[in-house]
C-alpha cells in the first residue's frame, strides 16, 4: 500500500514525538537502563493475559520506540520490533543497546512489513494506541496472519472504538460525535503536545481510523485466525475523556458509573 498523504504525514508526526518520548518520565528509559528486571506499564498489564513467551518468536508491530518490546525480551522473548517512523527505530535500538536487551527493530511502515521482514513468528503482539492509526482494518488483519506459524498467537490490547467515538473536550456529557465505524477518509487533529514529555511537537498534524470491534474482529478471522478471548475494561492507560479522573493505581477511568461505557479492549487469537 503506498504512502499517502496521510500516512506521510503521521510518520513526521511520530519521528517529532521522539526526543519528547525518550526523555519522559512514563516512558522510564532511564529505569529500562538502571535494572535489568524493568517492564513497561503496558507489558506487566498484559503479560498474564498472553501468557508464557520464554523461547518464543515475537513480532511487535508498529512498536514505537521499544519499550515493550524490550520488555517482551526480558520475559523471554526472542524480539523483534517494526516501526514506520525511523527516528522511533533508531530510538528503539539505543534503548535496546543502553539497556542490554538483545532486540531487532526494523524501520517498515505496517503494510510493508510482510516484504521488509521474511520470516515466521509464534507470537505477534501490537500495543495500545496503534490500530487507529491503519486506514484499512482488512489488511491489517492479513499482515498479522501472515507472519504467524500454525498454532500461533495474537494479542492486542486497545482503545475502545465506543471512547474514541466521543467528543474528548466535553467535560459535562459522553457525546457520539466522531464515527465508530472505519471510515474512507480520516479524522484529522493537530496535537502541538503529547501524551508523554515537555514540549511542542513540531509537526502536529496527524490522522486517524476507528475500527468497530466487529469489523476488527472479524478482519481477524477472515484471515484465518480463531478468536479464543475478547475482554473490554472499564479502565484506561490515559485520560481518553476529560470526565475520567486518575486513580490510586494509575488507572484513569470514569467517576461515576463505569459501566456506563467500555475504555478499552482486548483480543487473544491463534492461527488455524
Amino acid at each position: 500500500m503506498p504512502l499517502d498523504e496521510y500516512r506521510l504525514a503521521n510518520r513526521s508526526n511520530w519521528d517529532a514525538r521522539v526526543d519528547l518520548h525518550y526523555g519522559s518520565d512514563e516512558y522510564g528509559i532511564s529505569r529500562f537502563i538502571s535494572d535489568p528486571d524493568h517492564l513497561s506499564d503496558v507489558v506487566s498489564y498484559d503479560r498474564d493475559k498472553l501468557g508464557d513467551v520464554a523461547g518464543k518468536r515475537l513480532l511487535h508491530l508498529q512498536c514505537h520506540i521499544g519499550t515493550d518490546t524490550i520488555s517482551w525480551a526480558r520475559l523471554g522473548a526472542e524480539v523483534t520490533g517494526a516501526d514506520l517512523s525511523p527516528m522511533s527505530i533508531e530510538a528503539a535500538r539505543r534503548l535496546s543497546e543502553e539497556s542490554g536487551t538483545p532486540a531487532r527493530f526494523v524501520i517498515s511502515e505496517l503494510y510493508d512489513t510482510p516484504e521488509d521482514i521474511d520470516e515466521k513468528f509464534d507470537i505477534v503482539y501490537t500495543g495500545v494506541g496503534a490500530i487507529c492509526w491503519l486506514p484499512d482494518i482488512k489488511e491489517w488483519a492479513k499482515v498479522v496472519a501472515s507472519f504467524l506459524v500454525p498454532e500461533g498467537r495474537f494479542y492486542m490490547r486497545e482503545g475502545h472504538p465506543m471512547m474514541w467515538a466521543l467528543d474528548f473536550d466535553d467535560p459535562e456529557e459522553l457525546r457520539v460525535t466522531l464515527s465508530y465505524f472505519e471510515t474512507v477518509e480520516p479524522d484529522a487533529e493537530e496535537e502541538h503536545e503529547t501524551y508523554a514529555g515537555e514540549g511542542k511537537v513540531s509537526s502536529p498534524l496527524n490522522y486517524g481510523w476507528n475500527h468497530g470491534i466487529g469489523e476488527t474482529i472479524n478482519a481477524l478471522i477472515q484471515a484465518g485466525l480463531r478468536i479464543d478471548r475478547v475482554e473490554e475494561y472499564d479502565e484506561c492507560e490515559w485520560q481518553g475523556l476529560a470526565q475520567m479522573v486518575l486513580e490510586e493505581d494509575g488507572r484513569w477511568r470514569l467517576p461515576e458509573r463505569r459501566e456506563r461505557l467500555p475504555l478499552m479492549w482486548s483480543v487473544l487469537a491463534t492461527k488455524v
